[in-house]
């Protein structure tokens, strides 16, 4: 049975697991034990990018410490819908057309060909359940406008190597019933899917933790120390418990990460939004595939409770530090609103839960990831689209720090110029 057909008989596709073992925490004594003195590396973060660069690097046998300001996972990386975004979204495009921008976008779908690779392998490689479900994706359009833009951008993922597919009239109705009847047209992506963003960075951290990293939670960095001939190290990370010495330190902070980075001199060409989530009542089985829409600010998907979780970059009301977002009702209604019009049956589902999350934006999308000339020894690894790319991007930041894998591309650098834009503004955001 193909994707398609798994999808048509409203099965999904689950990725393939080994039984067995879940995702063990270190014990809350170990994460609360003394911070190291000295060390080889200090992660900033606690979040997937941090957890996951610490379970590539440590297995690699880099000493390091991880230093969370409070609980891992708390932040963007524990409060998003945990989507797995293949195809090419809408706030990938300058508005120039996808014509226009078909060299950069190329490059961003080999990018997640591989992401969608190492999702695949990931629960048996880090041997943990992490809800990783591939029940494919599609991509709605509404008008003959953006119909043409599925198509286009079908030839470029096409020659990235992503298969999609573009479905119309007949052949959408019947692949799709639930979606509304006067739609133009969908993408289809059998690869995309989703993960528990609950699960997955906790796992990256216990085995990052079996392979003798140093986790330790509710130690905030207050400042990063740049020291001089100090020998092997080059900063003094002074946090909350105390200061660690360290060769090479990395900024994994999110959305805090462009403040952390403002210590030591620089601008990280980042900014901190806010977004939130709707979850509704469960219902019967509707969905297979998660839904996203090229036009509009929407992603949709029924989890296996059969609540449907609906999102799509709708922004949440910023409050002053150290509180986090708050909803904003204007967004709830909105995006209640879009899933509505896409998907009609929805029109008398409650929703019964919304949350504001936080997620770190770049005008250009592409990751912040890479070492800093201005100071040597200085990481960043900050991912815009940070679950769908975040696991692949640590694991290329760890092979650049162990010399182990090719450079990673200048356009990644945390030394562009923070108002770098790719042309145009840009809607919406992961979720």
């Amino acid at each position: 049975m193909d994707e398609r057909a798994s999808a048509e008989s409203g099965t999904c596709v689950d990725a393939a697991r080994e039984p067995g073992a879940g995702v063990l925490l270190p014990r809350r004594s170990d994460l609360s034990g003394e911070v190291p003195t000295d060390t080889d590396v200090v992660i900033v973060g606690g979040g997937l990018a941090g957890c996951a660069l610490a379970y590539f690097l440590a297995t690699q046998g880099v000493e390091l410490a991880v230093l969370e300001r409070a609980e891992l996972n708390r932040e963007a990386s524990g409060t998003n819908a945990g989507s797995f975004h293949f195809q090419i979204a809408i706030h990938q495009l300058t508005g120039a057309g996808a014509d226009a921008d078909r060299d950069r976008l190329l490059a961003d779908v080999r990018l997640l060909v591989r992401a969608a690779a190492m999702w695949r392998d990931l629960e048996r490689e880090l041997r943990a359940d992490l809800g990783v479900h591939v029940t494919g994706g599609l991509m709605v359009a509404e008008t003959p406008e953006q119909l043409q833009i599925l198509v286009t951008k079908q030839r470029i993922e096409r020659d990235g190597g992503l298969d999609t597919e573009v479905l119309t009239g007949a052949e959408l109705r019947n692949f799709a019933p639930y979606l509304a009847e006067d739609l133009a047209g969908a993408s289809y992506c059998a690869t995309e899917g989703y993960a528990n963003p609950l699960l997955a960075a906790p796992a990256f951290a216990a085995r990052a933790f079996e392979a003798g990293a140093a986790v330790r939670t509710y130690a905030p960095v207050e400042r990063i120390e740049q020291l001089e001939d100090a020998g092997a190290a080059r900063f003094a990370v002074h946090h909350a418990r105390g200061k660690v010495r360290a060769h090479r330190v990395v900024n994994a902070a999110g959305a805090w990460a462009h403040e952390l980075a403002r210590g030591n001199g620089f601008e990280l060409p980042l900014r901190a939004e806010g977004l939130h989530m709707n979850v509704t009542e469960p219902r019967d089985r509707l969905l297979v595939p998660l839904i996203q829409h090229i036009g509009r600010r929407l992603t949709l998907k029924q989890s296996s409770n059969g609540t449907f979780i609906v999102g799509g970059g709708w922004p949440a009301r910023a409050e002053p530090w150290p509180a986090r977002p708050s909803v904003r009702w204007s967004s709830v209604a909105g995006n209640a609103a879009v899933a509505r019009r896409v998907v009609p049956a929805l029109a008398d589902v409650r929703v019964i839960h919304t949350w504001a999350g936080v997620w770190a934006a770049s005008k250009d999308l592409l990751p912040v990831v890479g070492e800093s000339a201005r100071v040597p020894g200085y990481f960043t690894c900050v991912v815009p689209t940070g679950f769908t790319l975040g696991p692949l991007m640590a694991s290329l930041l760890a092979g650049q720090m162990t010399g182990t894998s090719a450079t990673l591309p200048s356009e990644y650098s945390p030394d562009r110029a923070p108002t770098l834009a790719r042309g145009g503004a840009r809607q919406g955001g992961p979720s």
